[in-house]
């Protein structure tokens, strides 16, 4: 039994990645497992490894998150193995991410990295996403890594306002006379 344990994991995270349309943090999927009482921490860490490496699940890292979505290989191969899972397994998952669904999305809606430029500032890339698609993709250069590192940071935490103050202003009118689209052609810049 102990030799399809190895097999199991790997297809209850190809399950798991199958049921969300966002990719799932590290955290995440562990979750999953733990909470559920599947298996331990190191028997998922040693599983997400083993799916980067053959290629079934493809791995964004982050510097203070790794993300994690299913391959065109992951998928396929998960359809083929997939009455390997029980039902009972597939239905704990489903509830899970039911349950957690929204709390998910909201975690991996807001990505920040940051990297060294050619003029060795650090840029900084500030992302809300939809469905994996990008609402906002903002990049802010700063001089030094421990800024970047605080904008990265503080991104999660007000990247909703940040993002509702700039689609505000560059969508008001601004008191012009005229209403956007009135006697304008729309995306006309003036």
């Amino acid at each position: 039994m102990s030799d399809t344990l190895p097999i199991l994991y790997k297809l209850m995270t190809l399950y798991t990645l199958s049921r969300v349309d966002f990719a799932l943090t590290n955290k995440q999927i562990s979750n999953v497992f733990l909470d559920l009482g599947y298996t331990h921490y190191f028997n998922v860490q040693y599983t997400l490894g083993d799916l980067v490496e053959s290629g079934m699940i493809r791995e964004d890292v982050y510097p203070n998150c790794i993300y994690y979505s299913l391959t065109e290989e992951g998928l396929e191969s998960l359809e083929a193995l997939k009455n390997n899972i029980s039902s009972g397994i597939r239905q704990d998952i489903d509830g899970y991410l039911k349950k957690n669904r929204l709390e998910f999305r909201e975690a991996v809606s807001k990505k920040a990295d940051y990297y060294r430029t050619a003029q060795d500032d650090f840029a900084v890339r500030c992302q809300v996403l939809e469905h994996m698609n990008p609402l906002i993709d903002l990049t802010v250069t700063v001089p030094n890594e421990r800024q970047a590192k605080i904008i990265c940071r503080n991104w999660k935490e007000h990247s909703q306002e940040i993002y509702s103050y700039i689609y505000q202003s560059l969508t008001r009118t601004g008191g012009h006379p005229s209403a956007a689209g009135e006697g304008e052609e729309a995306g006309e810049a003036e």
